[in-house]
């Protein structure tokens, strides 16, 4: 199997995220990705924060309701793939903005996402996440320099 298929997975989840202010993000799409309740960990805090994929949407639900979230732009700016049988992992490096699209030197991050190959198409089991912080940095092989 190639990747290809788990490229354009990734690639809708964040663009699903992604949204400008006076939109909503996909969120219905986010939570149709991921197979059962799906687990997703933001590790970028003093305490890991675990979502299902419903209370995931949720708390950005909530978030947009509130106008604390006007809006927010995720996207993947390399990525490594690895495959066996049914089951796949990939480290997916991205960037995020809570203001402007197009802002110079938005944060990073590293996801790693868990995939599994089921009725004909890759799903999302799990994922966890951190932010690049001072005592943490992407290194430079994974953004290209």
């Amino acid at each position: 199997m190639n990747t290809r298929a788990i490229d354009y997975i990734t690639e809708d989840f964040y663009e699903s995220l992604s949204f400008q202010d006076g939109e909503m993000p996909d969120l219905e799409n986010v939570q149709s990705l991921f197979f059962g309740e799906g687990v997703l960990v933001n590790n970028s805090f003093g305490r890991p924060i675990t979502y299902t994929a419903e209370t995931f949407v949720k708390s950005i639900e909530t978030q947009v309701a509130a106008e604390e979230l006007k809006q927010f732009m995720q996207r993947e700016l390399y990525a490594k793939t690895d495959i066996f049988g049914k089951i796949a992992q990939r480290i997916s490096v991205y960037e995020y903005s809570m203001a402007d699209h197009q802002a110079a030197n938005p944060p990073k991050g590293i996801n790693y996402i868990q995939y599994i190959w089921v009725d004909d198409s890759w799903k999302i089991t799990s994922m966890a996440w951190s932010d690049e912080n001072e005592n943490h940095q992407i290194p430079a092989e994974l953004i290209g320099l």
